[in-house]
C-alpha cells in the first residue's frame, strides 16, 4: 500500500461481534515509578504475598497449574546423549520419581523431558533437586503449563466495523506515522492461538507453523506441525475469543481497502507461530521455540522458517514470580539478533514483575491506555513496564479480525477485546514501521526510542508512533551475506548498481535484494534451497516473471539467464518447499513465456527437445474445462504446434496448427 493512499476512509460493514463477561473491576495502577530505557538493567523490587496475590483468577490473567509433566533440563557443555539418559534414570531412583524421557531439544538447547504422570509442586521440587544432582546437568525447571495466559479481557458490546471507531491507531498517531513508513518488507510474528481464514488477512499472512506438542492443547488431534490453525481457544463456559487474529488484526490487517479494519503496519506480513491452544493453554518450552523460530532461530525438528520475522509479538501473561530459564534463553537469543519480543505487562492490577514473559529481561513490556488517557484499571504496572499503549476497556475497547464460532469454527468477522494482549501489537505495528526504515535497528535503539518519543500518562510512556517513526533516520540499505557474495563475486556495482532496498521477504521463501545502475533494476534473490541468483527485471524475461506475479506465482530463481542454442534466453524457477519448477524462455518472435515444466505439457515439450524441437511457447498454458493447452512456434520454419492435455485421459496430444 503506497503512502499517499492510506489517508483514504476505510469504510467497514458489521459482521458479528463476539460477547462475553468481562472479569470484576480492579484497583487503578499507580503511577509515576519507571525505570529507565535499559530494561537489562532494571532490577525487580523484593514481592511481598507470593505469586498467590498477582491476579484476579483466570478473568484477569493467566494462571500456572500447579502439575506439570514436563521439565526443562540444560546439560553441561557436550554431555553425549547416553549421559543424558543416565541423569534421568539415576534422577528418577534417587528420587523415587517416575523416570523421564527426552521428548525433544529447544531451540536454544535445553532439553524437554516428560514423565509419565504428573507431578504435584513437592514432586517437581524433589525431581530438579535430583536432576540437578548429576555433575552432568548444568541447570532444570518444571516446564509450566500456563492456561489462560491471554492477556485480553472478553468483548463488552458489538461496534461498528468502521476506521472512525479504531480509536487506538488514531490515538498514537499511526496515520502520521503512515508517511514515514508502513512496515513494507516487515514480517511480524504472532506468537498465539494461531490463524483464522479472514479477508482482511489472508492476503497479508506467510507460512507459520503450530507448535503445540501435546494433543490436549492443540485439538487438532495431532503435534507439532506446519497448519498454526486456531481450533479455538474455548474452555467450559466460555467461548472462544480467537486471540491470534484479533492481535494480528490490530498489528497488520488489510489497510485500505473498503472494508473491515486498518493495521497499525498496513504494508507488513503477518506470520502466526501457534503456541497456545485449549483453554488458553500450552508449555512454556513450547512458547519458548514458537517466538525464536519466527525470529529466525533454528529448532530442532522444526523446518527452517522461511521467512523470519522481525519483530514478534507475544499476548500472553502468566503468573509467575521470576521468569522461566527457557523463556529468558528464547529473549536472550532474540535480543543478540536485534528481533524484539514485544509482550503484554498482563490484566492483574499488579506489579507486571509477578508476570511472565513481562519479568524476563530483554522483552518490551507494554502496559494498556483507555480511550481516556489513562492506565487502565486491569493494567499490571512497575518498572517492568517499558511504554503504554491502547488497550481499551469496557467503555471504549479495540475492535479487529475474529470468527462468529462459539465452540468450532465459524466464519470471518469482527469483534471487540480489551487488555494488554490489544496494547501489544499496537506497539509491534509502530516497531515494523521502525524497522522498515533501518531494519538493523537493535532492541535497545528500539526500546530507548519509543520511551524518549512517547508522551506522559501517570508517569508512564505512551507511544507515539509518528514520533517514534521519525526518530530513526532512514538507512542506507546495505548489503550482507549470501546476496553480498553473489553480488560481489558478479561485478557488484559496477555490474548491478547500488541496493536501493534492504533484503526483503519474498513471501513463498529466502529473500529479495534490489540494485539499480542507469535505470535498470536488478533483483538478487536468494533461499536455502535455490541460493542466490539475479533476475535482470529490465529484460525480457524479468519484465514477463515479474509481471506474471513473480515469486507467488513461480518461485525464485535457481540459476541466472542462460542462452539457448537458437539465439533465445531462458531462467528457471523452482518454488520453495514444492516441487513446481518452471522455465521464462524467451525468443524474439515469441517474447517471453514460461514452460511449467512438471506439468504434463512442460514434461511433453521436454522429451520433444525442448526449444530446439517444437520450438518457443506463444502464451503461458492456457487452462480448459477439460484440461490445457499451450502453443509454441519453431524458429527455422515458424510452424505452431499445439499441446493439449485432457484431464479424463491424462495424455498429452500434439497437433501441427499450421
Amino acid at each position: 500500500m503506497g503512502n499517499a493512499r492510506v489517508r483514504g476512509w476505510i469504510a467497514a460493514g458489521l459482521s458479528a461481534a463476539v460477547i462475553a463477561t468481562a472479569g470484576p473491576a480492579a484497583a487503578a495502577p499507580p503511577g509515576g515509578a519507571t525505570s529507565s530505557g535499559e530494561q537489562a538493567a532494571q532490577v525487580q523490587p523484593a514481592v511481598g504475598g507470593g505469586v498467590a496475590s498477582l491476579g484476579r483468577g483466570p478473568a484477569g490473567q493467566g494462571r500456572v497449574l500447579p502439575e506439570t509433566d514436563r521439565f526443562v533440563v540444560e546439560y553441561k557443555q557436550d554431555v553425549p546423549q547416553e549421559r543424558r539418559s543416565a541423569a534421568l534414570a539415576q534422577a528418577a531412583q534417587a528420587s523415587d520419581l517416575p523416570r523421564a524421557k527426552t521428548v525433544r531439544t529447544t531451540g536454544s538447547g535445553e532439553d524437554v523431558v516428560e514423565t509419565d504422570t504428573m507431578l504435584s509442586p513437592a514432586e517437581q521440587k524433589d525431581m530438579v533437586a535430583a536432576i540437578e544432582a548429576n555433575p552432568a546437568v548444568e541447570s532444570a525447571e518444571p516446564d509450566q503449563i500456563v492456561v489462560g495466559a491471554l492477556a485480553a479481557t472478553p468483548p463488552a458490546t458489538p461496534n461498528d466495523t468502521n476506521w472512525n471507531y479504531q480509536w487506538g491507531p488514531r490515538n498514537i498517531g499511526v496515520p502520521n506515522a503512515w508517511w514515514q513508513g508502513t512496515g513494507q518488507g516487515v514480517v511480524i510474528g504472532i506468537a498465539d492461538t494461531g490463524q483464522t481464514d479472514h479477508p482482511d488477512l489472508n492476503a497479508k499472512t506467510v507460512p507459520g507453523y503450530d507448535f503445540l506438542s501435546d494433543t490436549y492443547h492443540s485439538r487438532d488431534g495431532n503435534g507439532r506441525d506446519a497448519n498454526p490453525q486456531d481450533q479455538g481457544d474455548w474452555s467450559p463456559g466460555r467461548p472462544s475469543w480467537w486471540h491470534g487474529s484479533h492481535v494480528a488484526g490490530i498489528a497488520a490487517a488489510q489497510t485500505n481497502n473498503r472494508a473491515g479494519i486498518a493495521g497499525v503496519a498496513p504494508d507488513a506480513k503477518i506470520q502466526h507461530a501457534r503456541v497456545l491452544g485449549a483453554d488458553g493453554r500450552g508449555y512454556v518450552s513450547d512458547i519458548a521455540d514458537g517466538v525464536m523460530w519466527s525470529a529466525g532461530i533454528p529448532v530442532p525438528g522444526v523446518p527452517r522458517n522461511a521467512n523470519p520475522a522481525k519483530v514478534v509479538n507475544l499476548s500472553e501473561a502468566w503468573d509467575s514470580g521470576t521468569c522461566p530459564a527457557v523463556m529468558q534463553n528464547a529473549i536472550n537469543r532474540m535480543h543478540a539478533i536485534n528481533v524484539p519480543l514485544v509482550v503484554a505487562a498482563g490484566n492483574a492490577a499488579k506489579s507486571a514483575n509477578l508476570a511472565s514473559p513481562a519479568n524476563c529481561g530483554g522483552a518490551i513490556v507494554v502496559g494498556a491506555t483507555s480511550y481516556r488517557n489513562q492506565l487502565t484499571g486491569y493494567t499490571n504496572w512497575g518498572p517492568m513496564l517499558d511504554v503504554v499503549a491502547p488497550g481499551g476497556d469496557a467503555s471504549s475497547p479495540i475492535w479487529s479480525t475474529v470468527n462468529t464460532g462459539t465452540y468450532s469454527i465459524g466464519r470471518p468477522a469482527y469483534g471487540d477485546l480489551s487488555g494488554t494482549s490489544m496494547a501489544a501489537p499496537h506497539v509491534a505495528g509502530v516497531i515494523a514501521i521502525m524497522k522498515e526504515r533501518n531494519p538493523d535497528l537493535g532492541v535497545e535503539a528500539i526500546r530507548n526510542t519509543l520511551r524518549s518519543t512517547g508522551s506522559n500518562v501517570s508517569g508512564y510512556r505512551k507511544v507515539n508512533g509518528a514520533a517514534a517513526a521519525r526518530a530513526v533516520a532512514r538507512a542506507k540499505p546495505t548489503v550482507h551475506g549470501a546476496i553480498a557474495t553473489y553480488y560481489n563475486a558478479h561485478g557488484g556495482a559496477a555490474a548491478m548498481g547500488a541496493p536501493t532496498t534492504w533484503e526483503l521477504s519474498t513471501g513463498v521463501g529466502g529473500v529479495v535484494q534490489t540494485f539499480t545502475k542507469n535505470g535498470r533494476a536488478t533483483s538478487i534473490y536468494w533461499s536455502h534451497e535455490t541460493g542466490a541468483h539475479r533476475v535482470e527485471t529490465w529484460k525480457g524475461i524479468g519484465t514477463r516473471y515479474s509481471r506474471l506475479g513473480g515469486p507467488a506465482a513461480f518461485g525464485l530463481p535457481a540459476k541466472d539467464e542462460l542462452p539457448t542454442s537458437t539465439a533465445g534466453a531462458y531462467q528457471n524457477f523452482v518454488r520453495p518447499g514444492t516441487t513446481q519448477t518452471t522455465k521464462i524462455i524467451w525468443s524474439a518472435a515469441t517474447g517471453a513465456q514460461p514452460v511449467v515444466e512438471t506439468s504434463a505439457i512442460g514434461k511433453q515439450w521436454a522429451r520433444d527437445g525442448h526449444e530446439a524441437g517444437s520450438g518457443y511457447p506463444t502464451s503461458p498454458e492456457v487452462k480448459t474445462a477439460a484440461g490445457a493447452y499451450q502453443r509454441f512456434r519453431t524458429v527455422k520454419t515458424g510452424e505452431i504446434t499445439q499441446y493439449t492435455w485432457t484431464r479424463s485421459t491424462g495424455k498429452v496430444v500434439r497437433t501441427a496448427l499450421r
